[in-house]
């Protein structure tokens, strides 16, 4: 009986902890990065079509979930101004519109998040 006390009382005080807590090594490599210029290519972050349908997948399924992603392909891409659009194909089942995104190609920024009508 007090055994299972212990493992409880050790298992939410783990638990508790590792909510809290963050991993050493990652306020460790802040700490480093925070006085580092960082590595940016030539050709940006976002340097193609491919690179900016993966970015754009990543950003939209929390928002729109995985049925509308994948009801949304293929993704048609067109880069202008140095940003990249991102549109999803409409099949003509549901109510209507894609999701559609603009991703700055240099920095990787979000410019645009939303859904056509």
């Amino acid at each position: 009986m007090y055994l299972r006390g212990a493992l409880a009382c050790l298992l939410f005080f783990q638990i508790a902890i590792a909510q809290t807590a963050e991993d050493p090594l990652v306020t460790f490599t802040r700490r480093e990065i925070a006085t580092t210029t960082s590595y940016k290519p030539v050709a940006g972050y976002v340097p193609d079509s491919r690179t900016a349908i993966a970015v754009a997948i990543a950003v939209l399924t929390p928002v729109y979930g995985e049925a509308e992603m994948n009801a949304s392909t293929p993704w048609r891409t067109g880069l202008k101004d140095g940003v990249w659009t991102v549109v999803g194909t409409f099949h003509g089942q549901g109510v209507g519109g894609t999701p559609v995104i603009q991703i700055d190609q240099s920095t990787g920024d979000i410019r645009f998040l939303g859904h056509t009508q």
